[in-house]
């Protein structure tokens, strides 16, 4: 049988940490074609790509395989990966069938083998899924995928209590994935908090306006000056660090909470946090975490009992998407979520006639 083109998006040499990732200097879009039906997968199956997930931790992987990180960095010369949705085409697997749609940790190509022949230490099991009638599969990438999970498993470990006696919410990146997931849960939750916003245009920040929050663009306004008007906060769910860190450290009622999820604004550079004092000065206790472990693993047990129904009927959105078409693409995803390009969960689809 004849090969089948395969385009795959490579890791081809380290960028380090200042700057964006660059299309053929980073990572190059080659063909490796691929046979079908004799590809060997050994024991796994062969899976054709559907959509993939672009997301902000990931620049921490395009790094020197020997520097240590929280998350484990991709070779040099292997495919970039991260999590998607798929078919199964063929199966050794008594667990799937062809014809399966499945979420799990993807190759950027056109088909992959799970699991991989070089893990690069992700362990994400492959598991079928059912399509939301209305709904792309794409949505087990944001709200039922990582995305969802990240902002409930933390919410549940560390806000459920302290969201019933609060009254301000702050979260940056207000219109990226987390963001919106962090900003709709807490309106079904505790739709007694007053939800604060930030984002990078004006789009964005009408959008998040629509949906009842208080926003502001960070680029062309004061968040100190923002949250003395409209705090003080007693949550502070950051995706962002750097300034915005520090306005909200001035901004905070005695004995806040932290919730650190991510700090894009310095994930390809450095930063330090200028008002770490107010740390101490205000009691503020700070959570840092990462996806799927430590204190945020046990919630999951009930994600998706608890997170797919509020999807299915609309309480939180699975709409919120900014679509990139194709592996073409792949690399402008990839930084999109940095500079703030994405309005919603970046996401690369492969197949549109899969969703």
């Amino acid at each position: 049988m004849p090969l089948t083109p395969n385009p795959t998006v490579v890791f081809v040499s380290v960028p380090g940490h200042h700057g964006n990732i660059q299309e053929n200097v980073h990572v190059k879009l080659i063909d490796r074609p691929i046979d079908l039906e004799n590809e060997p997968v050994n024991g796994g199956v062969l899976l054709k790509t559907i959509a993939l997930s672009s997301d902000p931790y990931m620049r921490y992987r395009f790094r020197e395989k020997d520097e240590p990180m929280f998350c484990p960095p991709i070779l040099l010369d292997d495919p970039v990966d991260n999590f998607g949705v798929g078919k199964v085409v063929r199966s050794e697997d008594p667990n799937f069938k062809p014809g399966d749609l499945v979420w799990g940790y993807f190759s950027f190509a056109e088909y992959s083998v799970y699991p991989p022949k070089h893990p690069h230490g992700l362990t994400v099991p492959l598991r079928k899924i059912d399509p939301i009638p209305g709904l792309p599969l794409s949505v087990y990438l944001g709200p039922l995928g990582l995305i969802g999970s990240t902002g409930y498993g933390a919410w549940k470990a560390f806000l459920d209590d302290k969201a019933k006696e609060s009254k301000t919410l702050f979260v940056t990146s207000g219109a990226g994935g987390v963001g919106t997931f962090v900003i709709e849960y807490a309106k079904v939750v505790a739709p007694h908090l007053k939800i604060i916003a930030s984002a990078g245009s004006d789009e964005k920040v009408e959008g998040l306006r629509k949906r009842g929050v208080v926003a502001f663009n960070y680029k062309t306004q004061d968040a100190n000056e923002v949250l003395k008007k409209e705090g003080p906060i007693d949550i502070y769910w950051d995706n962002v660090g750097g300034p915005q860190l520090d306005a909200a450290l001035l901004n905070f009622n005695n004995f806040g909470v932290i919730v650190a999820c991510g700090c894009i604004s310095s994930a390809a550079d450095t930063s330090s946090v200028k008002n770490f004092e107010q740390i101490f000065k205000r009691s503020i206790t700070v959570h840092g975490f990462i996806a799927f472990s430590g204190a945020v693993a046990p919630p999951m047990a009930t994600f998706a009992q608890e997170v797919g129904p509020l999807v299915a009927t609309g309480k939180i959105s699975g709409q919120y998407e900014h679509r990139f078409s194709g592996l073409k693409e792949a690399v402008r995803a990839l930084n999109a979520v940095h500079t703030g390009e994405n309005n919603g969960k970046a996401v690369i689809i492969v197949d549109e006639s899969g969703l």
